[in-house]
């Protein structure tokens, strides 16, 4: 019995030493009983551990978009149409695809209408401005146009009457060419028609039938050789002081035709004046270039940055061109 309870108490020191031993090694409140009421003071505080700083973000390069590219633009001008047409069209009959033929004609197409356009707006403006007026040099309505022609015939009439007093026509035959005998009757309806004197001069001395209205003389000082008369007929258009002489025919000649060459030759002699010589003319010349060397002068910066100064000073060349059947109004004279 005494050797059970002494057992037991040894059990139970060892026990006690053995949690004594273990309390003051893990627990501070035995461990730190020397301090006193240490119990009371607020345990340290584990310091926490600081986030790491995050680095700042390496900006990734940027990046430029692509600059989106400009769509080019071509002007579709008669330049552009003149170069690329033949082009257009030698490759639609080299190679006639649909695709190939297609923007040929619609190429064309476009050209077509480019003019339509130009000529329309043209018709246009000539509407309305009447120094461009193509009528004036020869009318285009039946009503004006018969007009017209009867002006001309009296124009003809009394300018060759004008000639005629300053000047008269030779008549080169011979009594044996045919060509003579028909050139006649045209020379006497000269005669009837203006008046005009009419010289017959025979090369072989003999005369043609019904030249009893005509003048004739032979021809004994070979004055057909010293003009290089080598044909009949042959007319001369001669000045009555003898200052000028003027081939209007050789062979067979029309009456309009030696008419026509008449009143050049007059004008080309100074027998007419230029105003006169345009009167007899089925068309009238009616030009911007009135000076007598057919240039023009016109300041050069004006004609380079003023589009309308050309147009300007060319139009004041012709606004005195007359229109048919119209008179010149006199406000002085009333007239």
């Amino acid at each position: 019995m005494k050797n059970t309870i002494l057992a037991t108490l040894l059990l139970a020191t060892c026990f006690n030493a053995s949690a004594a031993s273990s309390t003051s090694t893990n627990s501070p409140f035995y461990g730190d009983k020397y301090r006193g009421w240490y119990w009371f003071e607020d345990p340290p505080v584990e310091p926490e551990d600081e986030p790491e700083k995050e680095k700042p973000a390496v900006p990734a390069a940027e990046t430029k978009p692509e600059e989106e590219k400009k769509e080019e633009k071509v002007r579709l001008d008669v330049a552009w149409l003149k170069s690329k047409i033949p082009e257009y069209q030698e490759a639609a009959i080299n190679n006639p695809t649909r695709e190939n033929i297609a923007r040929y004609m619609y190429v064309q197409r476009y050209m077509l209408d480019i003019s339509s356009r130009f000529a329309t707006k043209t018709m246009e403006f000539n509407q309305f401005e009447s120094e461009l007026d193509e009528s004036k040099r020869r009318p285009m309505s039946t009503f004006s146009l018969n007009v017209f022609k009867d002006d001309t015939k009296k124009a003809i009439s009394n300018v060759i009457s004008a000639i005629n007093e300053k000047s008269h026509l030779w008549f080169f035959f011979s009594s044996n060419c045919a060509y003579c005998k028909k050139q006649l009757p045209l020379l006497k309806e000269l005669k009837i028609r203006f008046g005009m004197n009419v010289l017959g001069i025979s090369m072989d001395g003999s005369v043609l039938p019904d030249m009893e209205d005509i003048e004739v003389v032979v021809d004994t000082t070979n004055v057909a050789e010293r003009f290089g008369v080598q044909f009949t007929p042959t007319m001369f258009m001669a000045l009555n002081d003898g200052s000028g002489f003027t081939k209007i025919g050789e062979g067979l000649t029309t009456l309009p035709l030696m008419q026509d060459r008449i009143l050049l030759s007059a004008r080309l002699k100074n027998v007419i004046t230029d105003e006169q010589y345009q009167q007899t003319q089925n068309v009238r010349e009616i030009n911007v270039l009135t000076d007598t060397d057919g240039t023009m002068l016109a300041d050069a910066e004006l004609i380079e940055n003023d589009p309308g100064y050309l147009a300007e000073i060319l139009k004041s060349k012709l606004a005195d061109s007359k229109p048919v059947g119209a008179q010149l109004f006199n406000s002085l004279s009333g007239e």
